[in-house]
């Protein structure tokens, strides 16, 4: 699993390096067409990642919500949990009375199991889960990002990328672009 992970990060920073060059160069069209490609490509590994690691042999606890019981409120956020969600396509697009109905079952299953099988052993190995699949989401998130700028730096038609960034000299904090007129 190292070995994989290791290639699915080094894929998305080879991709988002290679468009921010070419967004630099002013290549705009080229970095929106290799994203156009290489994004939904990674979607679609990090919810193979996300169905395949949230996957439980008890179907009860087979959801991402699981994350959201208080035996993890030490380890895993809940913003955490809602980017992990963004990435399981089974728990993205429930309802909230599906949502509810999962908490529900999540609540009782864990609560009724015998002790054992949620051993510290097994809470590691869900902690750790969870920070692949936010690491996984978060990348995804990114190179969507990228591929927003590189539309907008298309649209604005500039010269280069960082004609619309702050320079080098511009103090700290956060920036928003205007929209183009």
């Amino acid at each position: 699993m190292l070995n994989t992970d290791i290639s699915i990060q080094g894929w998305a920073v080879a991709t988002a390096t290679e468009a921010q060059l070419l967004l630099e160069i002013g290549q705009h069209q080229e970095a929106r067409e290799l994203l156009a490609v290489e994004v939904p490509k990674f979607q679609q590994v990090a919810q193979r990642w996300g169905n395949e690691l949230i996957s439980d042999e008890n179907p009860y606890i087979s959801t991402a919500y699981r994350f959201k019981h208080p035996r993890f409120q030490d380890y895993i956020t809940p913003e955490r949990v809602e980017r992990i969600i963004e990435i399981s396509p089974s728990d993205r697009l429930l309802s909230p009375e599906q949502i509810r109905s999962k908490k529900i079952h999540i609540d009782v299953e864990f609560e009724m199991s015998h002790s054992s099988q949620w051993d510290e052993a097994w809470l590691h190995r869900q902690i750790a889960i969870a920070e692949y699949l936010d690491t996984l989401s978060e990348l995804s998130a990114r190179l969507d990002g990228l591929q927003s700028f590189a539309a907008l730096c298309e649209s604005r038609n500039v010269s280069t990328s960082r004609d619309i960034l702050p320079d080098s000299h511009a103090a700290t904090g956060l920036y928003v672009l205007p929209p183009h007129e």
